[in-house]
């Protein structure tokens, strides 16, 4: 699955007014707007990716807040919200260990997409709690706030389809409590084609902490 199959779940976000209303609050085209969501959407998966290979996503979506992914994924005022980035900016620490390389990914997506460096940085959190947040909130239907329907749910299908239909096979790690492996079938499906993350931004995700 490539990022453009990704993008377009996200897309349904929000009533499927994701892109629109992202464009709306950075005052860019939806041309833009999907654009600039497309070209952070390899980026974070390196950082999935780096995160499973170390261990890390139990805690990586443990730590996301439920009430601010639902929010994020069905209001638009959240895109707005200080909880949102916050969120945000607290998944990017887990998947880049630092500020610099956040700046880096939105420097390197500007380069690419012509939308202004500034608007990527602010970006980046919402997208990050939009795409984590929905599917640690869908791998997690204890949790007291309402829930996504795994079956019908953005990130139903989005997970759903990233596994190849793999998350309803039973396996030990689909089941409850099994975050890692249920959002684990992400670390193989976003940029396999390699399009959209600089070789140096990719090692220094990588590298992170080691």
């Amino acid at each position: 699955m490539s990022t453009r199959d990704i993008l377009g779940m996200l897309a349904q976000a929000q009533g499927g007014q994701a892109i629109g209303n992202i464009a709306a609050r950075f005052g860019i085209s939806e041309t833009q707007a999907q654009s600039a969501v497309q070209a952070l959407l390899p980026a974070l998966s390196a950082g999935v990716r780096r995160e499973s290979s170390a261990g890390g996503l139990d805690s990586l979506l443990q730590g996301v807040q439920p009430a601010t992914a639902q929010r994020a994924l069905e209001d638009s005022s959240a895109l707005e919200d200080s909880a949102t980035v916050e969120q945000g900016n607290a998944l990017l620490g887990q998947l880049f260990g630092s500020r610099d390389v956040s700046r880096r990914v939105a420097a390197d997506a500007a380069d690419r997409t012509g939308v202004d460096a500034g608007v990527l940085r602010q970006l980046l959190p919402l997208v990050a709690t939009m795409l984590v947040g929905g599917a640690a909130q869908n791998a997690a239907p204890q949790a007291a706030a309402p829930q996504v329907s795994p079956g019908g749910g953005m990130f139903g299908q989005l997970l759903g389809a990233v596994a190849g239909g793999s998350l309803g096979s039973g396996s030990a790690d689909a089941g409850a409590g099994g975050l890692g492996g249920m959002f684990g079938a992400l670390t193989g499906a976003l940029d396999d084609e390699g399009d959209g993350v600089a070789d140096d931004i990719l090692d220094m995700i990588n590298q992170r902490g080691r």
